[in-house]
């Protein structure tokens, strides 16, 4: 090897960031020894491997960076400015990530590990800006309907003005289920929110949801369908029906008038323990690269529907949250047919009822 190419490799294999070589598919051609070093992976274990096995996205970086990926063909590979990258004990790291591609189409990323105080700053950042976006949206409407009752309502027949307040009130409506979204998961992630246990029957409660929904459905047909004999439910009532009015009300606003939304309850498959709700819809469904990020803190996916839906991107994050603080489970699967969401709660049984009733003494 030349003088050249050594002084290089060295810069190469000593440089202070874990690199990482792929092809025009993605897959790993090559690393340094400080990528080795980040994740504890060999070059023999990466190489050949895709790089989205081990690098999570998090926030896709400008456009003009993407497009400059599909005009090298690159169609399959997102860039992104911050990440997880995953270490062999399965340990997710906080990076940011820069690339750039060479002239042969081959893309060369630089992984920078960030400490927690700088992925909370930027963290910080989004969630300032995306807050402020939602609020600054029904302000700005309920301001000038206002401001134009105020200066010109006298000019206005009694239907313009009754019209011009329902649309007020419709924002302020937003505008309180916004701040209440921002207090659950303030509440949530400070772990002040404490679970009260009860035996749940089903069939009730389900009458509930469709009374609270009701207003919302009125284009669509809801059928709810329960396993013969099935036992109670053991949850906090409270988070159980915000937990499934989150997703009926969801199902219903993300598929098209005059379809079905299926509300399912039975026990999961050879186990009697632990019961499966689903909330089934026949939506444009879910593409399987956002499946992962749904539950985060204000995704939302960009369709022709959610465009016509006002939303913070808050509620499903809540309602895993919800889910999982009543040591619970909720996944989602979806195609272009329609989406359905399974929560998985336990059974409520005398033990645990028993139990519950010597604590509250």
């Amino acid at each position: 090897m030349s003088l050249e190419k050594n002084f290089y490799k060295n810069i190469y294999d000593n440089f202070p960031e874990g690199i990482i070589v792929c092809d025009s598919d993605g897959k790993i051609i090559d690393v340094n020894k400080n990528f080795e070093l980040l994740t504890g992976f060999s070059k023999n274990e990466l190489l050949g491997k895709n790089f989205s096995d081990f690098i999570k996205s998090e926030k896709d970086s400008c456009s003009q960076c993407t497009q400059k990926l599909e005009n090298h063909g690159l169609q399959n590979i997102k860039t992104h400015s911050i990440g997880e990258m995953r270490n062999k004990e399965d340990k997710l790291t906080c990076i940011r990530i820069n690339f750039s591609i060479t002239r042969d189409n081959k893309v060369i990323y630089i992984i920078i590990p960030l400490s927690d105080v700088a992925f909370l700053n930027q963290a910080h950042v989004d969630f300032v800006s995306t807050v402020s976006h939602e609020l600054r949206t029904p302000l700005t409407s309920i301001k000038g309907f206002a401001d134009t009752l105020l200066q010109s309502g006298s000019q206005l027949s009694a239907e313009q003005q009754n019209r011009f307040l329902n649309i007020i009130k419709s924002q302020v409506d937003r505008l309180t289920r916004l701040v209440e979204n921002l207090l659950t998961v303030s509440k949530l992630e400070s772990k002040r929110d404490k679970s009260i246990f009860k035996a749940i029957e089903l069939p009730n409660f389900f009458k509930n949801i469709l009374y609270n929904v009701q207003q919302k459905a009125q284009d669509h047909k809801i059928e709810v369908k329960i396993m013969p004999n099935l036992p109670p439910v053991w949850a906090d009532s409270d988070k159980f029906e915000q937990i499934m009015t989150n997703l009926v009300d969801n199902a219903i606003k993300y598929s098209n008038g005059g379809t079905t939304v299926k509300i399912e309850a039975r026990f999961i498959a050879g186990n009697t323990d632990f019961i499966e709700l689903n909330v089934v819809d026949q939506g444009v469904g879910i593409p399987e690269e956002h499946i992962s990020k749904i539950f985060s803190k204000f995704s939302r996916i960009d369709n022709a529907l959610t465009r016509q839906v006002q939303g913070t991107g808050l509620g499903l994050y809540i309602t895993k949250s919800l889910v999982e603080s009543m040591e619970g489970k909720i996944s989602l699967k979806s195609d272009g047919s329609g989406s359905t969401f399974t929560v998985i709660l336990p059974v409520a049984t005398y033990e645990k009822q028993i139990k519950q009733k010597f604590q509250e003494k």
